[in-house]
């Protein structure tokens, strides 16, 4: 049997933020659903079974605070319990419940496995807009009718950190849990080998097919998170919410578009205390059979189509 601790999937995020009311505002209109609400935190839903995927607490300052990963079994959770300086299995006094090992990584950010939450009634969703293609009509009888309106989360399916030392964080990571890279992004330098700035982890599963990423770890100045990133139904979904959170004077940060590595379409939004969410739709599937990309290109070049990401996503 393996040591790392198998994951289930991204549970959620967690900020810090000066106002609840505000930031419940935003969320909604980005697509995301109250499930619980106390004097000092907000828990936000998508349509899906998970109690929450975004946890905002009251604070002095606008901050990351750390993210989670549901894990397979009780017996994962005992697993992670075992990783030097994890803390102990203890019961999560949270809405939504359970119990957690709190780990802290080498670069310092929190990180919580969770298991045994409980779940909540899925919320209907359209179903998705098949694409007629000229080679290929897939949509009969049924007109598409879809205006610029919320468009719903589905669920959490990745996360961005910033962190001073990456291999660090990577190694880490890979050591502890069923994590294998993807693709990887690197600087431009005159070295033999390329340098290695990004890497981008997906769940292990050998042939079975998984998301391009469930994080993305970058080596940078700045500390914390780049982005947290949400599911929507398909490229309607994305388009017609980027409308409608134009229409509320939100502040858009990029998209809508299509990134180079992950293939995924995206529109990046900045909440009001200036986190990064995306909406994302489309992205690869990949198993073990995939060969990684050592992506050297300009920032430019990371934007397959669509609206660029602005230097500062870049940093």
């Amino acid at each position: 049997m393996s040591d790392r601790v198998l994951l289930d999937d991204v549970a959620y995020t967690s900020y810090m933020a000066t106002d609840l009311d505000l930031m419940e505002s935003f969320l909604t209109d980005f697509g995301m659903k109250r499930s619980a609400r106390t004097d000092d935190a907000l828990y936000m839903r998508g349509t899906g079974p998970a109690h929450h995927i975004h946890v905002t607490r009251l604070g002095s300052e606008n901050k990351f605070i750390g993210g989670a990963f549901r894990v397979q079994s009780r017996a994962e959770l005992e697993k992670a319990a075992r990783i030097p300086g994890a803390s102990a299995i203890e019961p999560i006094t949270d809405p939504g419940g359970g119990e957690r090992v709190t780990l802290i990584t080498p670069n310092g950010h929190n990180l919580w496995l969770e298991f045994g939450a409980e779940t909540v009634p899925e919320l209907p969703a359209r179903r998705v807009y098949q694409l007629n293609f000229a080679s290929s009509h897939l949509r009969f009888n049924t007109a598409v009718r879809q205006r610029p309106e919320i468009t719903p989360i589905l669920r959490i399916g990745h996360f961005v950190l910033w962190v001073p030392d990456a291999p660090k964080e990577i190694a880490w990571f890979r050591a502890h849990f069923d994590l294998v890279p993807s693709d990887y992004i690197c600087a431009h330098t005159d070295a033999p080998e390329p340098k290695v700035v990004g890497t981008f982890l997906r769940y292990d599963r050998g042939s079975e097919y998984v998301e391009h990423h469930c994080i993305l770890i970058n080596e940078s100045k700045h500390f914390g998170c780049h982005h947290s990133s949400f599911e929507v139904l398909d490229l309607d979904a994305v388009t017609s919410g980027h409308d409608y959170l134009v229409a509320q004077g939100w502040n858009l940060d990029a998209g809508v578009g299509r990134h180079y590595l992950g293939s995924l379409i995206y529109d990046y939004w900045r909440d009001p205390f200036g986190n990064r969410v995306e909406h994302y739709t489309d992205t690869d599937l990949i198993n073990d059979e995939y060969e990684p990309v050592y992506f050297v290109g300009t920032a430019d070049e990371t934007t397959q189509w669509g609206m660029a990401p602005p230097p500062s996503f870049f940093d």
